[in-house]
Formats: C-alpha cells, structure tokens, sequence
C-alpha cells in the first residue's frame, strides 16, 4: 500500500474504533504492520537543490576564470591552471568520502562539481598543447573519465551527465561512421546498474524521477539516430517509438504502481502520453507516406549487409521485449494497461502490411479504430471506478481524434463548429454526473 493510502487509513481508524468495525488491538496491529510514516523531507529536497546550482554556477564560474586571458599566458602557466580543477574536485571528493561518507548531498554535489571539472581540464590540456581531435572524441574520452564517479559516489547528476554526453556522442557521428554509433546501446547500459539502485533508493525519490526522465529522453533520441541509420527498415520509427514507449509504460506500471503521485511515475506517465502522440501521428497518410520512396534522403538506412546486423538485433529485441510485456499484462486481463501495451503489436503488424503494398489507408483505419476504442475504454472504466481523472483523459482522447478527423476533412465550418460545442458540452455534463456521483457515494 502507498504512503497516501497508509495516511488515509490512519485517519480512519479512530472512527472505525468508535462505530465497533475495528477493535483497539486490531488497529494497533494494522499501525504495526504497515508502520510509521515518515513525514516527507522537504528540507533535504531544498538543501539538494540549492547545493546542486551552487555547484555548478562554482565550476562554470573557474572554467570563466581560466578563459579570460587565457592566450597570454605561458604554455607552462597554463599547464598547472589546466590541471588545478581536477585536483580541487578531486581533492573535494576524497574529503566527502572520508569526511561525509553517509551525506547523499555532499556526495552529489562534489561528483557533480568533479564531473564538470575533467571536461574542463580536458578541453584546457588540448588546446594548450594542440591535441587533435573533435567534439565526439572529446564528449567520449570526459564520459569515460566520469562514469566512476556514479558507482563510486552513488551520485545521479554525474549518471544523467553521462546519459547526456554518449547521446550527444552517438548523435556526433552516426552520419560518418552510423556502425559505430551503436555502441550507444552498450555505453547506455553501463549506467543501468545505478538506475536500479537508484529506484530502490525511496528517500531519494526525486532522483531517481530525474534521471529517469533523462534516460527515457537519451533512449528515445538514441534509438532515432542510431536505429533509423543502422537497420534495414526504413522509416522504422513507425515501430521502434511505439514500442519504446510502451516498455516506459508497462515498466512504470510494475515498479511506480504505489507511488503516490504523478510526478514519481514517469516511466508511467510518459509512456502513456508518447503512446497516444504515436497513435495519433499514425492516423495520418505522411507518416505512412515515409515507407515509400518519397524521401529517399532521410529515411534510407546508411549501412547494407552484415553491417546492418547490430541495429537489427537490437531492434528486435526492442519489439520482441514490448510484445512479451504486452502479452503478460493481456494474461493477467489488465485490460486499460494492455490496451495501451497493444500498440507495439499494432504498429508492427501495420508497418508490415504497408511495407508489403497494402493501401495505406488500411493502416490509417487500424489506428483511428485503436484510438477510438483506447478512449471509450478508459472512459467506461473510469466511469465504472468513479474516476474523474481517467474518465477525462479518455474524453480528451476522443476529442483530439474527433477533431482531427473534422480539420482533416472537407466539412463545413458550421458543422465543425457545432461539433466543438457539442464536445465542450459532453466534457461538462460528464463532469457534473461524475462529481454528483462522487457526492452522493461520500453521503452514505
């Protein structure tokens, strides 16, 4: 049970005591059971915070320090500035090992502060000896140099550095070189470790929803660049993106299904709101229109034979692992949670149709028929819960595919406006019986 549930109920015992629905020993065996609540630490939140942006205006502020009149000092001189940032953050991270081993700030802030100084006496050794190289060899040689520090500090703003820098370096050189730009799949996973931990990690909650939302961004940004450029299947985003986000969903939904509010869900939520984006743009013609030799340029795979071996294989470990998540949540009739799970399996099977010559037509019916059941189940399931929330996500749903449909077509504008009315009007007296129902349950 989640920490709201858990205060609800303490709040409820002493009137169940006193209408004789529960006795004193079984109330204090359910306090004993589920155990004292811990108040949320607000004050740690603001000292992370604050600590965080004074650690890095810090740094940034050095890197300035050493800029301004750089050139006009000795090769010598800038040799020994180009390594004091390094030795300082070094030298802040062993006293916070030795000194504040326990403090989850301290250790944040000193791996952050480190993390920013090795890119900086990086970039400062290179140009005072005039090392060759570019930005991707660059970004790669700073992200080797920092990930220790995310194991050896457990520090989450150094991982979500890390994350960063090898998505901006596969970005970097997937047009040159796109076979090896898929080593972003196995530079991304180095950091998957610490995710879990950091999940696991319930004082630190606000973390670990950080760096999810980084890693859902990297993943998607590098699975775009990498994918697309890599495999044999043009356009493949159409099932690639589909499926990504549906593993974001259905994983939320094992791990985040306690949490106790949205913003500690966003493996969940994210999911859910990429998954209807996808749905949405794949009740268009352009989006199928890109399978075909429409744009060549963009969308024609780099790479032929056995060197479009690694991106296939991840992509279908991508397709098979959201297929089989699908199938568990289909096994266990979660039925609002394998719907949206569905659309993996829906997009490949589209995708195949239309690469195969079907009209393109069919695949748009697929997904405006899957939109339009997706909304009217939600809306039926939150009306049978008692669920105002979820009975107007469904209706927005329905609404933006009505719409849709309406600007996509050649109605008048006296009927496409008697449409929004009539879809504004749905949405209030929908809410007004939904809030009479609320009153009336609360009543007896």
């Amino acid at each position: 049970m989640n920490k709201k549930s858990v205060e609800w109920l303490y709040q409820e015992l002493p009137d169940l005591i006193k209408k004789g629905v529960l006795t004193q020993e079984t109330a204090n065996n359910l306090k004993t059971h589920y155990g004292e609540i811990k108040p949320a630490d607000k004050k740690w939140f603001m000292f992370f915070l604050y600590g965080l942006a004074g650690t890095i205006l810090i740094g940034l502020g050095i890197i300035l320090l050493f800029a301004h009149n750089w050139d006009q000092l000795s090769r010598s001189t800038r040799a020994v500035l180009s390594f004091m940032p390094l030795l300082i953050g070094q030298a802040l991270v062993f006293w916070v090992l030795f000194k504040k081993p326990t403090s989850g700030i301290f250790k944040e802030c000193s791996a952050t502060f480190l993390s920013l100084m090795v890119g900086a006496s990086i970039a400062l050794v290179c140009q005072t000896y005039n090392i060759p190289g570019n930005a991707a060899s660059f970004t790669l040689t700073w992200m080797f140099l920092i990930v220790p520090l995310v194991y050896l500090m457990q520090a989450t703003i150094p991982a979500a550095i890390y994350c960063i820098g090898i998505t901006a370096w596969a970005m970097q050189i997937v047009w040159n070189d796109p076979l090896r730009s898929m080593l972003f799949w196995p530079l991304i996973a180095v950091i998957v470790p610490h995710f879990i931990w950091s999940l696991r990690q319930e004082k630190y909650i606000v973390r670990a929803t950080m760096l999810s939302f980084v890693m859902m961004i990297c993943v998607l940004l590098g699975a775009q660049w990498t994918l697309e450029k890599s495999n044999n299947w043009p356009s493949s985003w159409i099932i690639i993106g589909p499926c990504l986000f549906t593993l974001f969903y259905l994983v939320g939904s094992y791990k985040f299904k306690n949490s106790s509010t949205n913003w500690q869900r966003p493996l969940l939520r994210i999911g859910a709101l990429g998954i209807f984006i996808h749905a949405f743009f794949l009740t268009f013609r352009f989006s199928w229109d890109s399978i075909s030799s429409r744009y060549p340029y963009y969308y024609k795979p780099m790479m032929s034979g056995l060197k479009t071996l690694p991106g296939s294989i991840i992509s279908i470990l991508i397709v098979t692992t959201a297929i089989l998540l699908f199938y568990d949540f289909a096994k266990r009739r979660q039925l609002m949670k394998a719907m949206f799970g569905g659309l993996s399996v829906l997009a490949v099977i589209a995708y195949f149709l239309t690469a195969m010559g079907a009209p393109k037509a069919l695949a748009m019916f697929l997904f405006n028929a899957y939109l339009f059941i997706l909304s009217l189940t939600r809306i039926i399931l939150g009306a049978k819960s008692n669920r105002l929330d979820i009975v107007n996500t469904g209706m927005f749903m329905l609404a933006t595919l009505i719409l849709a449909r309406f600007f996509d077509s050649d109605i008048n504008f006296i009927l496409k406006g008697t449409v929004f009315i009539l879809i504004g009007i749905g949405f209030l007296l929908t809410n007004v019986m939904m809030l009479r129902k609320q009153g009336v349950k609360n009543e007896k």
